[in-house]
């Protein structure tokens, strides 16, 4: 993994998921998996995201499958809900599993047409680090951007543009555009995710592996990479 640059700005400390909420995802990833192999399998059963939410900063997640933090300003509002895809939800939950956090970005606050997109961060040995979901999402390659979707609370795999759109974080730098952190992507946060497991392993009510964990976050993102992003047109 690369020497990743620690967040100046501290998160707060949340407590790991609980082993029903573990449980269930696993159980809904098994189920998302025997159904592609065998359509006559039943279909996954949509409740199992819920169990165990709260979790951390996810305060709830919509009918929609709309995830919901609780805003970190002095207001401390309920955000509105970014909309995913079930995959994203677990794959989401079980990165922040040893305690890491689901946030939003706070900048340009003075203007009424910013968009905040979402991040995951952890705090690892006094430091955070902070990856974008969006990222995560496409599978964006090292060195490279992604391109948003045409509205920022829709972030399903169907409303984000495809590999074909991802432009070299080198020519926006060319352009004067702003980047950051553009080699960040999957293998990383599963490498935090794993990290922080193993500095938090005694404050979960069960066992799990970074193993296991790496297992079931790659399985996630595996089904997820089963959507079709969007086409570049």
């Amino acid at each position: 993994m690369a020497n990743l640059p620690p967040e100046r700005t501290r998160m707060l400390a949340y407590p790991p998921i609980l082993k029903e909420g573990y449980e269930a995802l696993c159980t809904y990833l098994d189920q998302v998996e025997a159904h592609r192999a065998n359509p006559s399998k039943p279909e996954p059963d949509l409740t199992l995201l819920w169990v165990g939410i709260p979790q951390g900063s996810i305060l709830a997640i919509t009918p929609e499958l709309g995830i919901q933090v609780k805003d970190t300003g002095p207001e401390g509002a309920l955000r509105s809900p970014r909309y995913v895809d079930p995959e994203t939800v677990v794959a989401g939950r079980l990165l922040l599993l040893p305690g890491g956090s689901f946030g939003l970005n706070r900048k340009n606050m003075d203007q009424p047409s910013r968009k905040d997109y979402p991040h995951l961060r952890w705090c690892i040995a006094g430091q955070d680090y902070k990856v974008p979901l969006l990222r995560l999402i496409a599978d964006t390659q090292a060195g490279y951007q992604t391109p948003s979707g045409e509205n920022h609370y829709y972030l399903r795999r169907a409303d984000i543009p495809d590999c074909e759109a991802h432009r070299p974080s080198s020519d926006l730098t060319q352009e004067g555009k702003p980047t950051k952190s553009p080699y960040l992507g999957r293998d990383d946060a599963i490498d935090l995710a794993c990290r922080l497991l193993c500095q938090n392993a005694d404050k979960l009510d069960f066992k799990v592996t970074p193993e296991e964990l790496r297992r079931r976050i790659a399985q996630a993102f595996a089904l997820l990479d089963g959507r079709p992003l969007k086409q570049h047109s």
